[in-house]
This record gives C-alpha cells, structure tokens and sequence, in this order.
C-alpha cells in the first residue's frame, strides 16, 4: 500500500483503516482522538514500509484542516468582513446570498474579493495583509474566498496534491463562482463595483469565473493575477485560466515567471518587475539558489506579486511601468521613451495601451521607485 494511498483512503472511507510509519498506535491517540469523533470504525496498523516522514506530513495537515478529512467538505466559504480580520460572517458559496440578510453591505463602496492559491489559508501572510489593508482603508466592502481545504495539500507529494486536487479544484470553484456572483447581484450586490483579485492559482480560479459569468450576458470590471501559477495551466485553453478577456480589465503582476509563476502574458496589462530574458528572474531582495520547497525564501519571489500590489496601494504613484513590445525594447528604450507611456501598477485603468509593462524595484519595502525604476 503506497503512502498516498493510505491518506487517500483514509479521506474517502467511513471505515478507516490508517497505516503507520513504524508507530506504536499510543503516540498517536491524542490527535486521532481529537480529530476522528465522527467516524465509527477506526483500526490502526503498523507497516515499516511506509517513509515516517509521510506519516508526520498528513498528522500535520489533519491537525490543520480535520474537516477535510472528516466532513469530505467539497465547499468553499465566502468570509464578509465587517471592520475587522476577527469580526466576519462566513458562508458556503450556494448560501452567500444571505448575507444581505445582514447590516454587511455598502452599495457606495467597491466590493474586493480575495483569494489565496495552493496550500494558502485565512490565517496565511497573503490572505491577513491584503484584507488587513483594504479593512483599515475603509473605503471597500471586503471578502476572503476562503477555499482553504479546496486548496489543502491532501497526498504526500506536492505535485500531485496540486495536480490531482487543488488545480481542478480551483477550475470547479471558478465555475461555482461564476453563479455565486449572479445570485449575489439578484440579492443587491452591484456588479458593476467589484474587483476580483486572486493569487497564483487564486487568479486561475478568478479568471474562470470571468470567462463562466459572460455566459449569462455578464462581463465584470476588474481582475487582478498576482503572478498567477503557471504548472498545469500553461497548456489550458482560455475559457480555463486567466485571459485577457476574462474581464473588462485584467491586470497581472508576475514577479515569479521562471517557477511558481507563469511566463504567459494573461492580462489587458502585464507588469514585468525586475524581469530579465535570461536565467531567472530574481526579485531584488530575495534569495537566489534553491531553498526547502514552499519556505519563506522559495516563496519569496512568488510571493513579491502582492507585495508589490500592498506598496501600490499604500504609496500612490511609486510603482510604475513603461509600455514595450517585449523586454529587449524595453532595455533599449531612451530616458525619454521609458517616461512616454507609463501606467501606475495596482490601478482600474481600463482605457490603457494593452500589453507589457516593465519596471525595476528596491529590495524591501517601500518598493517603489518611480520614475527612477523605469
């Protein structure tokens, strides 16, 4: 029996059956006791076979979302905050629409909805920074797609966690989505007024519901791809991923196009920070070589995409980018002609010259240089 299979078992059975790594059955009833309540058979053996760092792995990724395991909650959540990360009313997406049934809605702001990629969750750096940002801002209605157990890495191989789960996953939602949203607007929410800003496989996922939602005679405003992920939908067709056509406006940042991110351009406007044809794109600051996969420093690059959008939103008018046909031109471009057509990165601008903007960025926040990193 392999170690993906015990997990997998484990995830679809009512009678569970779970093979340990060469583990006495008493280290481990504490958790399986905390977490196994709703299941009414459990049998534990022993099977010297299977690597104990698989065992570790799905232990940890049980104790963080359990539901996933024991609910099979094939649900994602839409989480409307109030006027702070801890003050929310959270709904499953075929219930959303309720949410008019509280005092939640302003029909003056903007509505944002968030969402966090592979393996991100409500607790995540990307999902509390963001959100963080817009609440205290005040000027948006806020909500976190909260698809965490959708996303979750349920196999002991990242691949095929990703390949197998969350990238359809992330397909299915987007279509699900799609509906969400015209229930939502029959209900009072005002279409017209909502950004929908993904991250990595969040954009993907964002991008469908745009392509899904121009079915019923809807095309929405404004997408963001925050260097959406490039494994698995590099190959897809467009009604599939993000496109330029997904919305009215799609702007995307890639800030890791030779890994996590994809190359593709995908958007009205793409930005192209720090970028070079050659050899990998290393966002200044982060660590160059290769890192523990998913660690602080392999994400760092990954991960710069929102940053950068953070830095756009708290420091207007920093981070710019001058308009070229490609990377070479941009290079070759005079003072005169990167100062010719710029466009603010983080900004609705839907009237603006399609296609690539390229920028460089200081190390750390503030990341912006202005004209000085055109």
């Amino acid at each position: 029996m392999s170690a993906g299979a015990f997990v997998f078992s484990f995830f679809l059975s009512g009678s569970v059956k779970l093979i340990l790594a060469g583990y006495a059955a008493s280290s481990i009833n504490v958790p399986l006791l905390n977490y196994n309540a709703n299941w009414a058979n459990l049998s534990i053996e022993r099977d010297d076979n299977i690597p104990p760092e698989y065992l570790h792995l799905f232990l940890h990724h049980l104790s963080e979302a359990p539901s996933v395991y024991a609910n099979n909650d094939n649900s994602a959540m839409l989480r409307f905050f109030y006027d702070s990360m801890s003050n929310y009313t959270e709904l499953p997406l075929s219930e959303a629409h309720k949410i008019f049934s509280y005092s939640w809605y302003n029909p003056a702001k903007t509505t944002v909805f968030f969402s966090h990629g592979y393996t991100g969750h409500p607790k995540g750096p990307a999902v509390t920074t963001i959100m963080n940002y817009y609440l205290k801002e005040g000027l948006s209605n806020v909500v976190l797609f909260n698809w965490q157990h959708m996303a979750s890495m349920i196999y002991p191989s990242f691949v095929n966690s990703y390949m197998n789960w969350a990238a359809p996953n992330a397909i299915r939602l987007g279509n699900e989505f799609a509906n969400t949203l015209l229930k939502l607007s029959a209900a009072g929410l005002d279409l017209d007024k909502t950004h929908l800003l993904g991250h990595s496989l969040g954009a993907h996922m964002f991008g469908v519901t745009g392509n899904k939602i121009q079915e019923f005679g809807v095309k929405l405003p404004w997408i963001t791809g925050l260097d959406p992920a490039s494994a698995g939908f590099d190959v897809k067709p467009p009604h599939l991923r993000l496109q330029p056509n997904s919305a009215l406006f799609v702007s995307v940042i890639h800030s890791d196009p030779s890994r996590y991110g994809t190359k593709r351009e995908l958007g009205t406007v793409d930005f192209w920070p720090n970028y070079r044809n050659r050899g990998q794109v290393l966002q200044t600051g982060c660590p160059p070589g290769s890192h523990q996969r998913f660690s602080k420093e392999d994400l760092c690059n990954h991960n710069r995409s929102w940053q950068f959008l953070l830095d756009a939103l708290k420091y207007p008018g920093t981070i710019i980018g001058t308009y070229a046909k490609n990377f070479r031109i941009w290079k070759n471009y005079s003072k005169d002609e990167k100062n010719a057509e710029v466009l603010e990165l983080g900004t609705f601008n839907p009237n603006a010259k399609p296609g690539n903007y390229y920028l460089i960025t200081a190390g750390e926040s503030p990341y912006g240089l202005g004209k000085n990193g055109l």
